[in-house]
Formats: structure tokens, C-alpha cells, sequence
């Protein structure tokens, strides 16, 4: 399947989830709405504060209070069941309370992929192209009936943290009915990165710095898997994270060259279905506190968290 065949099927698959049953990745029975809030809500809700381990990439997260942690299959079972795509490789999901937001990990065990080719980002090019690119895709998308996508620009462009090995940036987009933000970042470790996804309405957003880094800031490799801790030896990717960063984003980097690596599913799929979380965002928020007041939870149970998108990516 193309890069834009994907991305026109997501989409579809990102609409249909916010109104209708929908099958599953993992092959199980078609669900309704009622039938994937009751799997959710069976799920393992961490709501304590706490040191908790990232067995994939041998890393941990250090909650707060004020905030809802899925991790391993939990994880992956949640971006399945709201997204309907595989997730094998979603290891944990950072909810927070107040403002309704969530953040994806997804880690992928590369090898150490080099960071000595940032200089060669061209901000204004990739924006170029991505906006090419969606223009091309709502031709397709007019013809299944589907609402257009637009890029508008940039909320901030691509910028690389030497400190944390971290890529951040954030896209403006639009559609019939609504505008939000799509925030990303990479986080190099010694034998892979994490494809980072913050989801939520456009007025949570207050810049990578803070709505996305807060949140990367309770994360961090164990010692021994740091991006420094890299010895001679180590597996290495192939490839550096500029060229990583044009993989995620969909466009060409240098003089031509663009990975095939996340050019698919994981890539495309997290990305449209952004759009669909901001649309129903708010709804999923009302459902769930309606939940939470009617039903009676014991005390032992942490309660479902109050606005993480049902149909989020």
C-alpha cells in the first residue's frame, strides 16, 4: 500500500471509529462503542504516583500525581482497541487528568541511529512537501466522501535537544471541522528511539516545551541504555535522525533520500487518527465523567481517567 493509500484509509478508519463499531487489528469480533468502553475500563488504570519500568526499551517513567499510566500490553491493547491498527510496539500511554491530553511511547529497537546529520533539516521544505502531499490526498479523499485535510503551517518547526537526544516539533492542521495540533518528538536511545505522540484539543497545546516535554521529562533511559552509553560495537540504524525525522514526516530528505522504514502503518496511522482525537476529545471527556458518577467503583479500582480520546492516536 502507498504512503498516501494509507494515510486515505486511516482517515476513514479514524471517522468510522468515532461513529461506528469497528474491527480490530488483532482479528477479534467487530466491537460497538459500549463493548470497546467496557474493554477499556477493564484495563489496568495506574493512577499512583510512582517509579515504573519500560521493560521494551529499558526505560522508566516516573508519574505524578495528576496522572493515568497504561503500560505493556495494557498500552497496546488501548491503542488497538481505539485505533483498530497493531500496536505491538506501543509500551506506554501517559494520561493526564487536567487537561485532557494524552502521550504515546512507541519504541522502536533499531539500533543507535546517529545524530550528526540535524543540520541538513530543512524546515521550509519539509513543510512544502507535506502540504503538496495532503493536497493530493484530498482529491482521493473527495472521492470517498471524506472531509479534506490541510496543513498550515508549522506550530513549531522541527528543532533538535542536544541535552535529551530529543526531535521536537508540532504541525498545524485543519478541516471542515476543526483545527488541531499534531505533536511529535524523538527520543534517541542506545539501541532504538521513541516515537513520541501528543494527543489533545488545540488549546491544551502550549508549545513542545511544555505540553509535549512535560511529559518527557518523567521519562528516561536506565543506566547502560542512554544515548551516551553507546559503545563501539553497538548495532547501529543506518541512519540519522534528520533522515529519521523526513521518515515520520512523510518527505524526502537530502538528495532524495527518504526511508521506508516508518513510512507505513505506524507512522500514517498515529497522524491521521490525530484528527479524529480532536474531534471527539471533548465528547469523550463527558462520557467519561458521566461514567465515573453513575457507576459506583470500589475504592481499590482506580477510576477511568476523565478525557483521554476514544479515538486517539
Amino acid at each position: 500500500m502507498s504512503a498516501a493509500a494509507a494515510r486515505i484509509a486511516f482517515a476513514m478508519l479514524a471517522l468510522l471509529l468515532s461513529f461506528s463499531p469497528s474491527a480490530l487489528a488483532d482479528g477479534s469480533n467487530v466491537l460497538t462503542d459500549e463493548q470497546r468502553q467496557a474493554e477499556i475500563e477493564k484495563l489496568n488504570w495506574i493512577s499512583a504516583a510512582g517509579h515504573y519500568q519500560l521493560a521494551a526499551s529499558h526505560s522508566h517513567i516516573d508519574l505524578p500525581d495528576g496522572y493515568y499510566l497504561l503500560l505493556g500490553a495494557d498500552a497496546a491493547r488501548y491503542d488497538t482497541l481505539t485505533n483498530g491498527l497493531d500496536a505491538s510496539n506501543t509500551e506506554a500511554i501517559v494520561f493526564h487528568d487536567a487537561d485532557h491530553t494524552a502521550v504515546y511511547f512507541v519504541f522502536d529497537a533499531v539500533g543507535y541511529v546517529k545524530d550528526d546529520d540535524w543540520s541538513e533539516v530543512d524546515a521550509d521544505s519539509f513543510l512544502k512537501q507535506m502540504q503538496e502531499a495532503e493536497l493530493k490526498a484530498n482529491s482521493e479523499r473527495a472521492r470517498q466522501g471524506l472531509s479534506y485535510m490541510i496543513v498550515d503551517g508549522w506550530k513549531e518547526p522541527p528543532r533538535f535537544d542536544t541535552a535529551t537526544h530529543t526531535a521536537y516539533w508540532a504541525t498545524s492542521l485543519s478541516n471542515a471541522m476543526s483545527h488541531w495540533i499534531n505533536a511529535t518528538a524523538v527520543r534517541l536511545a542506545r539501541n532504538g528511539y521513541h516515537y513520541v505522540i501528543w494527543v489533545g484539543e488545540e488549546k491544551a497545546f502550549t508549545g513542545s516545551s511544555n505540553s509535549l516535554a512535560s511529559v518527557m521529562a518523567i521519562h528516561d533511559y536506565d543506566t547502560g541504555y542512554r544515548y551516551s552509553d553507546y559503545v563501539e560495537g553497538d548495532k547501529l540504524a543506518g541512519y540519522g535522525v534528520g533522515a529519521l525525522v523526513a521518515s515520520i514526516l512523510g518527505v524526502k530528505f537530502g538528495k532524495g533520500f527518504l526511508l521506508a522504514l516508518l513510512g507505513g502503518i505506524l507512522v500514517f496511522g498515529k497522524k491521521i487518527l490525530a484528527v479524529a482525537a480532536a474531534i471527539v476529545v471533548a465528547a469523550g471527556a463527558i462520557i467519561m465523567r458521566s461514567r465515573r458518577k453513575a457507576a459506583a467503583l470500589p475504592p481499590s479500582a482506580p477510576p477511568p481517567p476523565a478525557g483521554p480520546p476514544p479515538a486517539a492516536g
